[in-house]
């Protein structure tokens, strides 16, 4: 790192934790790469969230059967994504890091590639424009159906949260992304216990007392699920995030035990 930096313990810890979605992604810069990989080893933390990526690139890449996208889709999706990036400076000072917080363009790739795989495999949960004001051009392209669209249209309305488990033994957890302009958000969960027949997960966002349920979903057998939600209240203006174990079709308020929880705003 430059040596311009002087970072107390604690502040290079949450720097890197700050660069662990770009990093596990591969998209940070020389510079960036260095110092994560100087400092990883004595934050727990960021080796632990850099697992949780790891992890869910290794499971997405092994897991999900490969379905070819249509053409359109995936050539106007590409271009989009390929335009270069607004030039940026070396860091001469880290960014401390929050639980919830706008995505730098290289993490924005990084998120619609997951969007795209869920795209391509059949869940059709999601729709993309190709960040050039184009979204009614890509829209009508889609094949009709009943689910919201989650639309990527800037770097600076996208949001991201990790969830973790809520017992510390637990090998589960959980990553939910959101457009600060819209009330859609999707989640993709792994390492979630098989639930029994008649059951499902619940994910709940709060606000003081108010618990809201905005969807329910189920994993498969090696404890994945994804779900696409709405609000009819922005996500931005809801404090924490959990999912619950509930009856199939979901409950008015949490019965179950939580899996995961996390704060998305400080």
């Amino acid at each position: 790192m430059s040596s311009k930096i002087t970072l107390a313990s604690g502040n290079r810890c949450d720097a890197i934790r700050e660069l662990i979605p770009e990093y596990a992604f591969g998209l940070t810069d020389p510079e960036q790469t260095r110092f994560v990989e100087a400092n990883l080893s004595s934050c727990a933390e960021a080796a632990a969230e850099l697992a949780d990526f790891q992890r869910m690139q290794a499971e997405m890449r092994a897991d999900v059967a490969q379905i070819e996208p249509p053409v359109a889709l995936e050539s106007k999706l590409m271009a989009a994504i390929a335009e270069p990036a607004s030039k940026t400076t070396p860091i001469t000072t880290p960014r401390l890091a929050t639980r919830r917080r706008s995505i730098p363009v290289g993490w924005l790739v990084a998120a619609a590639a997951v969007i795209v795989l869920l795209l391509t495999n059949g869940y059709w949960l999601a729709r993309v424009n190709d960040l050039n004001q184009q979204q009614a051009q890509l829209i009508s392209q889609q094949p009709s159906t009943d689910h919201p669209a989650f639309i990527l249209t800037s770097t600076s309305g996208l949001r991201w949260v990790r969830l973790p488990p809520a017992e510390e033994t637990a090998d589960t957890s959980a990553f939910m992304m959101w457009n600060a302009e819209s009330k859609i958000g999707l989640l993709y969960a792994h390492g979630f216990p098989k639930l029994t027949v008649g059951k499902s997960y619940q994910l709940w966002l709060t606000r003081g007392e108010t618990r809201k349920g905005v969807g329910t979903f189920v994993v498969d057998e090696n404890g994945q699920g994804a779900l696409l939600f709405s609000s009819e209240t922005p996500i931005d203006e809801f404090t924490w995030a959990r999912i619950t174990d509930e009856p199939e079709n979901g409950s008015p308020q949490p019965t179950g035990p939580i899996v995961v929880i996390g704060k998305l705003s400080t």
